[in-house]
């Protein structure tokens, strides 16, 4: 596994920033949100991509992967964005791009169907540019737990769509979480860090709340996976959060690539 930084608990700073800043602590690469002000998929080109590309190669930041985390099912312009950001992926040196989805509105008598038809858009993107997607669950959303991520992977059987496991969202959203990550062996492309505390959707640095982080970990590393894991903090000084989690990280042993 590669522990890396994100770029939107960073924002508003310039995404150049940003990079300079996630290289400093000592991260092995980035995700880079194109949530933040200077990334927004509307105004993205290739060269600017590629431009983010050269800068990454020069801070040493190596397992990137690219997110944009916006409501693709029930906001048209929100899906053209999606399906252009990621076609841009690869100008990044980005082959995961991260995602998810969002709460079914109360006058939708189709939500699945409707997520699966808009996430067929993103599949085909995917497929004609050489990137693994990842989806995210959040709680309460269409795809709002590990059974729903089955459900749809039996869905759509394309090797292209893949998970991006939020640990704290398997604690909050799965009876068994430990089972739950067992279960998806082969299905986890990208990852996101943090802790919880039972019932609350709120994310905690690693030191705090009800997760036994070093068991959620030793369990994905024990599915095979060895790809990026985002650090996935928003209180407080990222940088701060950052530093003391990876010393959480290398007092509890758990090893990273």
């Amino acid at each position: 596994m590669w522990m890396t930084g994100r770029t939107q608990p960073l924002a508003p700073r310039p995404v150049a920033e940003c990079l300079e800043i996630l290289a400093a602590i000592g991260f092995s690469g980035v995700e880079i949100c194109l949530e933040n002000p200077d990334l927004q998929p509307s105004g993205l080109t290739a060269e600017k991509a590629a431009a983010i590309r050269t800068r990454l190669s020069d801070l040493g930041l190596s397992r990137n992967s690219a997110s944009y985390h916006r409501d693709y099912i029930y906001d048209d312009a929100v899906l053209a964005d999606t399906v252009k950001a990621v076609s841009l992926a690869p100008a990044f040196g980005a082959d995961i791009f991260v995602f998810s989805g969002t709460v079914a509105r109360p006058d939708d008598r189709r939500p699945w169907e409707r997520m699966l038809e808009r996430t067929l858009e993103l599949v085909a993107a995917a497929e004609t540019g050489n990137v693994t997607l990842a989806i995210e669950f959040e709680p309460n959303f269409i795809v709002g737990s590990t059974a729903d991520l089955h459900r749809l992977f039996e869905a759509i059987p394309s090797p292209r769509l893949r998970a991006n496991l939020d640990l704290g969202h398997v604690f909050l959203c799965d009876p068994e979480p430990i089972k739950a990550i067992e279960s998806l062996a082969g299905k986890v492309s990208h990852g996101h860090l943090e802790n919880m505390r039972r019932g609350v959707h709120r994310h905690l640095p690693l030191h705090e709340g009800d997760m036994d982080i070093p068991a959620y970990l030793e369990t994905l590393s024990a599915t095979g996976f060895d790809g990026p894991l985002a650090l996935d903090l928003y209180d407080g000084d990222y940088r701060e959060l950052a530093v003391a989690a990876l010393r959480f990280l290398r007092d509890s042993q758990v090893a990273f690539n």
